[in-house]
């Protein structure tokens, strides 16, 4: 029976899309949405390491895709591109009401950060969170879940770590995490393969 669930943010509990930021940033700069999106990923990394805040961000990003509009629209418009997975939702309501710690291990940014725990209360009912920007780690860097293990109260033998993507839960299983890949259009799958877990 695991102790503790430590989950990934993006297309796990919030899906997300980035075409939605694209698409209003774009009618304001010079290139395609599709464009804005290659042109501005070095960037976005640098952002989710930290390495630059969201105003140098905003500055450097409008600079590349010769975004002339207003930097607070920039701003907005970049933070709102989540939906929240109700099922998720769901699924950790469930585990709080059943007493079990709750934990979130993020590649993400300050502005998004903000964003979704303004937006969506289900992130109030998590107990810590360790995130790419503020660590300068990203997954599936196995630094990050050495990080984890040093900062969180939890055994990693013990707790079940839920991502999205294939190589973060390879590394979080070799760092000795319960790693179960998610799928929103899976979530009975993942239901079930939680439960032979508990078992």
């Amino acid at each position: 029976m695991p102790d503790s669930y430590l989950f990934d943010i993006g297309n796990v509990i919030i899906n997300v899309d980035f075409t939605l930021a694209a698409g209003k940033i774009s009618s304001h700069a010079i290139v395609a949405p599709e464009e804005m999106t290659t042109l501005v990923a070095p960037l976005m990394v640098d952002l989710e390491l930290g390495r630059i805040g969201p105003d140098a961000f905003i500055e450097a990003a409008s600079a590349t895709i010769g975004y002339s509009g207003d930097p607070e629209y920039f701003r907005t418009s970049f933070a709102d591109i989540f939906e929240l997975n109700s099922p998720m939702v769901s699924f950790i309501e469930a585990l709080k009401a059943r007493g079990k710690p709750l934990y979130l291990l993020s590649n993400t940014n300050v502005i998004h950060v903000q964003f979704f725990e303004a937006a969506f209360p289900v992130f109030g009912l998590f107990d810590g969170a360790i995130y790419s920007h503020e660590v300068g780690l990203m997954k599936p860097d196995p630094a990050i879940f050495e990080i984890v293990k040093s900062t969180l109260p939890i055994d990693p033998s013990r707790t079940v770590y839920i991502d999205d993507l294939t190589a973060n839960c390879e590394a979080g299983r070799a760092a000795g995490f319960l790693a179960v890949p998610y799928a929103a259009a899976r979530h009975d799958e993942f239901l079930k393969t939680i439960s032979g877990i508990e078992e």
